[in-house]
């Protein structure tokens, strides 16, 4: 006789869907767990910036300005921070003539850099350079007329090659730096290079060298890096070249420096090259300052007068179709920095955001910067890009960690 049950057959069908709901509950607990474990641990996007402007760009109204190209050899006319407003000629690689001296000075000061104001170290002149003194006079080349044994302060070597166009000078900084003219040389070129001047070869460290030869639009890439240098920016601004130890002033070749403002700039000639020019200018557009570079190769002229003058009216016209426009006013929300998740805080721009151009131009906006992760209302926190323009941006709230919710709901 089989046993017999207490309870009713019916009675266990209940206790079993009570058994199963527990354990579908504990499944749904221990996912969750699982789901909001994982949210936490889960490391959180790094922030971002993002604009927050109506629109990400700004287009000057009106046609492109139509600059007084010359009508002979190439040139370049460039806006930093806006790009190429125009070019006339061929880019066809032509004697620079003098005009290498940018890139000796460029290289003289990436390898042995100089502060604003700073003498540097010192040399002396070779024994080579001081007997190959008769043969670069014979040949009418510029020289400051080196003494045996004389000494120089890297500044007062670089102010005579840019000021004077020194010849002599630029051979010794060469040997000075790399040992020989040769590997002084290669250095030029891999300068050059990385520069993104593919239309340029370097055969001496002078110009003199008709081998030697570079395009308007290259050159203009060299001076646009040149200018960023204190000690060459310094050099290329003085009028006149004035000796160690008193001796005679000495004007320098750049005539139009403090017209148009310009500040800078670089003369060449030779019968190959013709004349040749780059310039360097500063201009006041809508309290922005904005600098104009530019180049003239290869002038039909028996100095470097023709660069000279042809360069005259280019700079005029580009400073003078420069226009500027306030896009936000100082103050306003024209950015935030965004977590990610859904949080940031937004930020304001510490001064008017005034972009630069010309008629036909389009303008990027953008952010630059490190966002940052953590940080108190008004801290300064990035910079608005408008074209040259920089504007600092500060937090217009406090900025934290995102929050609890905002980590848990994350979709990413």
């Amino acid at each position: 006789m089989s046993p017999r049950s207490d309870a009713p057959p019916h009675a266990e069908e209940p206790r079993r869907k009570r058994r199963g709901l527990v354990v579908t509950l504990v499944v749904a607990l221990v996912l969750v767990v699982g789901v909001v474990a994982g949210q936490l641990v889960r490391p959180v996007p790094d922030p971002a910036f993002a604009l927050s402007l109506p629109s990400a760009s700004h287009t000057f109204a009106g046609q492109a300005p139509a600059l007084p190209w010359p009508r002979a050899g190439q040139a370049t006319v460039y806006v930093d921070g806006l790009g190429t407003m125009g070019s006339s000629g061929t880019a066809t690689p032509t004697p620079t003539a003098s005009v290498a001296k940018v890139m000796t000075a460029y290289t003289i000061l990436r390898d042995k850099p100089l502060a604003s104001g700073e003498a540097g170290p010192s040399f002396t002149v070779t024994p080579q350079g001081y007997a190959e003194l008769p043969q670069r006079k014979a040949r009418g080349e510029s020289l400051l007329g080196i003494r045996a044994n004389q000494r120089f302060t890297e500044r007062k070597a670089l102010e005579a090659l840019l000021v004077i166009s020194a010849n002599d000078v630029a051979h010794e900084l060469a040997r000075w730096d790399a040992g020989s003219d040769q590997a002084f040389v290669q250095k030029m070129n891999d300068a050059a290079r990385s520069l993104g001047m593919t239309n340029t070869t370097y055969t001496d460290p002078s110009g003199y060298d008709s081998a030697t030869v570079s395009t308007a639009a290259d050159q203009v890439k060299l001076l646009r890096a040149a200018m960023k240098l204190p000690a060459f920016a310094e050099s290329v601004a003085l009028r006149q070249f004035v000796p160690d130890g008193g001796g005679r002033p000495r004007n320098a070749g750049n005539v139009l420096l403090g017209q148009y403002g310009v500040v800078g700039g670089k003369t060449g000639y030779t019968d190959k090259a013709g004349g040749n020019f780059v310039f360097a200018a500063r201009r006041q557009v809508g309290g922005a300052e904005t600098l104009i570079l530019g180049a003239v190769m290869n002038q039909p002229s028996p100095s470097a007068m023709g660069a000279i003058s042809a360069a005259q009216p280019l700079v005029a016209a580009a400073g003078n179709a420069l226009v500027s426009a306030t896009v936000a006013p100082a103050g306003s929300r024209v950015a935030k920095v965004d977590d990610g998740l859904g949080g940031g805080a937004p930020l304001r721009a510490a001064k008017p955001v005034t972009v630069v151009g010309w008629p036909g131009l389009t303008v990027r906006l953008g952010v630059a910067g490190t966002p940052p992760k953590t940080a108190p209302r008004g801290a300064k926190a990035g910079t608005l890009t408008a074209g040259g323009a920089r504007v600092p941006l500060t937090l217009d709230g406090p900025l934290g960690e995102p929050s609890l919710l905002h980590r848990l709901l994350r979709l990413t």
